[in-house]
């Protein structure tokens, strides 16, 4: 099975603040729905009740809430209390593909256990509570890069970025 880490990071790491992300991108958004559509998720618990119910984690997308919490409940998705236990239930279905969606500490724990990392860099500084983990040369090589530039939608210049393991 194929783990892919899929997220938005800023120049200092920064991936979220207050459980949202401080950062408004609209080409963002788009890529991250369209690569999105059809696949199977994982997500954390905290990152999924922030999305819940809106297009990327809705009723009829297959996809694993991990929590830690061993009484945690969602009406729509099953849950998991670790990252093995998700990519168990993952496996056990027979999906070919995973994307995790994080939020920080999915992404703190699984960064060395997945295939591929697809990454919008935002090439500026900002304020936040949640990081992305480094990305190390030594581990990881870039594979692909689209650059973009700001525009009268998207106020800041950004990258589509892949990542696989350094060989």
């Amino acid at each position: 099975m194929e783990k892919i880490i899929i997220a938005a990071k800023t120049v200092n790491n920064v991936i979220g603040k207050d459980n949202s992300l401080p950062w408004h991108l609209p080409a963002d958004l788009d890529f991250f729905l369209r690569t999105i559509e059809g696949q199977f998720l994982i997500a954390g618990r905290k990152f999924f009740e922030s999305v819940q119910g809106r297009e990327v984690f809705h009723k009829g997308v297959e996809g694993i809430v991990i929590s830690r919490q061993k009484d945690y409940k969602s009406s729509t998705h099953p849950v998991a209390h670790s990252i093995e236990e998700a990519f168990q239930m993952a496996e056990k279905i027979g999906v070919p593909k995973v994307y995790i969606l994080g939020g920080g500490e999915i992404y703190q724990q699984i960064i060395n256990l997945v295939d591929r990392l697809i990454i919008t860099e935002i090439h500026e500084n900002f304020a936040g509570d949640t990081f992305f983990p480094e990305i190390h040369q030594s581990q990881w090589q870039e594979v692909s890069r689209i650059d973009c530039q700001k525009d009268a939608v998207n106020p800041y210049n950004y990258s589509f970025v892949v990542y696989e393991p350094a060989s």
